[in-house]
């Protein structure tokens, strides 16, 4: 670094390269406007100082949720932007619900997927991120935010519950590290997946949840993986299988499915889309 470039303008270009990383986000896609009704913010029915606790302040915002939404709609799925030919749009680990409210906005018809929240790094609690799929030995009592989990999978509540109830969304609970899932074969046309199958269970049996997805999709996935969170960059094995699966969904192709586009989210390939052959 030259006595030229001071410690202000290296904080300013920190600062431009996070913006920059965000920008598929929080950017001005196409100057196509959202609808001022999935703007208004959320009226929740109950509960509201409990869903603060439970929730980021920035998914209680209910506009930066669906211009989030919005702009993922336009990147990944432009072709279910229309209010035409309806599509029966399912997406796990739905939070929020945005991606689904954007779905219903265009006339599709929509089911979400939630449980509970079991990826806390304390020490004290076993991770779901690093089990492995149908993994018969974990156990959690209580989520992250201390929500009961029933042992027999039949959830009741989830952080998120206050949310959808406020937009009227139907979901179906069920432990995503746990396949095969609870939806008949073919049932939904597009199945969407956003920063979440990283909660399911550890990278190495990632592939068997897509292949999951491949089972009840009948045209569309799409899969947004997070970068890897820090805790993962020390652990070699991890990484690796990270990186592995990446490979693998650049070059997907089984199933009746083929990786058809690769996206950068956050400076990097972390987003696939795989359409029926």
């Amino acid at each position: 670094m030259t006595e030229e470039f001071t410690a202000v303008d290296k904080r300013r270009l920190e600062k431009a390269m996070r913006a920059q990383r965000v920008v598929a986000d929080k950017g001005v896609l196409f100057d196509r406007p959202i609808p001022a009704e999935l703007l208004t913010p959320y009226v929740l029915k109950d509960g509201d100082k409990t869903a603060r606790r439970e929730i980021q302040r920035k998914y209680m915002q209910r506009p930066q949720n669906i211009h989030r939404c919005w702009n993922r709609f336009a990147l990944y799925l432009p072709e279910l932007m229309f209010h035409d030919a309806p599509k029966r749009v399912f997406e796990m680990s739905t939070g929020h619900g945005g991606m689904l409210e954007v779905a219903r906005y265009f006339g599709h018809e929509v089911l979400g997927n939630d449980f509970a929240n079991m990826v806390s790094d304390n020490p004290a609690d076993v991770s779901a991120t690093h089990r492995r799929a149908n993994d018969e030995n974990f156990s959690r009592s209580v989520d992250d935010y201390g929500i009961p989990i029933p042992q027999d999978g039949a959830a009741k509540d989830w952080p998120y519950r206050r949310i959808i109830e406020a937009i009227d969304m139907p979901i179906t609970l069920f432990d995503a590290g746990k396949i095969p899932y609870p939806l008949d074969d073919k049932s939904q046309d597009v199945v969407i997946c956003m920063q979440a199958i990283e909660h399911y269970c550890h990278p190495d049996d990632w592939m068997l949840i897509v292949d999951e997805f491949c089972r009840i999709a009948t045209k569309t996935i799409v899969i947004l993986l997070n970068p890897l969170f820090p805790r993962f960059k020390t652990d070699p094995d991890y990484v690796a299988s990270f990186h592995a699966f990446r490979a693998g969904m650049q070059n997907y192709r089984k199933n009746g499915f083929t990786t058809t586009s690769c996206h950068i989210h956050w400076a990097e390939p972390l987003g696939f889309k795989l359409t029926a052959n």
